[in-house]
């Protein structure tokens, strides 16, 4: 206890010490640690190394603003170790400031390097300009993206396979550089692959197992050069890039829906007019065992009309389909029961979802002449 008092006593005293043995330096500090009377104020250098911190930390946080930040802290340490080797000649200061300096020389060559030109040849370019450019993917990351870590390009000829029905795997993702593929199911066309687009979106958003197979043909029409992916280094990719995985899934997403409207075009009514398989209502007759789609056969066509002068209800055309006989229809008073009639219909998928669209009619309404 008396060295522990003993030493307490000397560290409450240095204040005086200290200001016993420096009165004659002019160093104005009383028995209490306050400062009595101030100094003059420094050099110049001193002032404007001080003033070029207030202008760096002042500037906005953008790229070109962390550039100007630094290398305004640059020229302000610079003057602070002038001032302090040639003014005070503090060797503390000047070594403390010069530990400042090269630590913000270092982040502004880093900041260049990060900014250096990175350039892909005529085919990657095309790709980084057209999809990743307007989602500010930057170039590193693209670079990153097709690098030889993650993915490979591949030339395919006229009439080779980039994937056969039923026997390749769905574990990777490719991506069309240049040429044309067309997409094949049981050797009848489905729609073309341009270049930018990719090659097997729909399995790859899939998410299956590494063993499913394909359910279509990709085929080569012409020379094709493609960059593809496996699946396991993308998701190791995106883990580590999660904005650029953010991208990736919104691209996929967008080639899905542009395959989804060229196999829109190719379901056709009797009539010649379109389909919509984005539709709920028609996606489940579309699936149906029963449903005859009239893109495979064209239809006869036989008007039959009655009419009854007893029966409120008007006459009714109708168009005779293969799905429909007109045996199965009921008939009241001389006329087929329109509701029965509509009942018959409703069983048979696709004719059920056109009778209740205002576009695609079956069945038409004659009235009494």
């Amino acid at each position: 206890m008396t060295s522990f008092g003993f030493g307490l006593s000397e560290i409450i005293n240095v204040p005086s010490v200290f200001n016993d043995k420096n009165n004659t330096n002019n160093t104005f500090i009383d028995h209490s640690g306050w400062c009595v009377d101030w100094r003059s104020s420094q050099h110049w250098m001193f002032q404007m190394a001080n003033v070029l911190f207030i202008v760096s930390y002042s500037v906005p946080t953008s790229y070109y603003g962390i550039l100007f930040m630094h290398s305004t802290l640059i020229a302000g340490f610079l003057m602070l170790i002038t001032w302090a080797w040639r003014i005070v000649c503090a060797p503390d200061v000047f070594t403390w400031n010069l530990c400042f300096l090269f630590i913000n020389i270092l982040q502004l060559i880093y900041l260049i390097y990060q900014r250096r030109p990175i350039n892909f040849n005529s085919e990657l370019e095309q790709v980084y300009r057209s999809m990743f450019k307007p989602f500010k993917v930057t170039r590193i990351q693209f670079k990153k993206l097709v690098s030889e870590q993650f993915a490979q390009i591949v030339t395919l000829h006229v009439g080779e396979a980039y994937a056969m029905q039923n026997i390749t795997k769905t574990d990777r993702l490719g991506l069309l550089l240049t040429g044309k593929a067309n997409v094949l199911q049981d050797h009848q066309f489905l729609h073309p692959i341009s270049p930018c687009e990719f090659l097997d979106s729909p399995e790859f958003e899939s998410r299956g197992s590494s063993e499913d197979k394909f359910k279509v043909s990709v085929i080569a029409a012409t020379t094709c050069r493609y960059i593809f992916w496996q699946r396991s280094a993308l998701e190791y990719l995106f883990v580590k890039e999660t904005y650029l995985a953010t991208v990736i899934a919104t691209l996929i997403a967008k080639d899905i829906t542009i395959k989804l409207y060229a196999m829109n075009n190719k379901i056709m009514t009797e009539k010649g007019s379109h389909l919509d398989i984005r539709l709920p209502s028609i996606t489940p007759a579309l699936a149906s065992k029963d449903c005859k789609l009239p893109i495979v056969k064209t239809l006869k066509k036989q008007t039959i009309t009655s009419h009854c002068p007893k029966s409120p209800i008007p006459a009714v055309k109708i168009t005779k389909c293969d799905t429909l006989t007109m045996d199965k229809c009921p008939i009241t008073n001389g006329k087929f029961d329109r509701m029965n009639l509509a009942n018959e219909m409703g069983n048979t998928g696709v004719e059920n979802w056109l009778e209740k669209t205002s576009k695609y009619h079956s069945l038409e309404m004659a009235d009494d002449e």
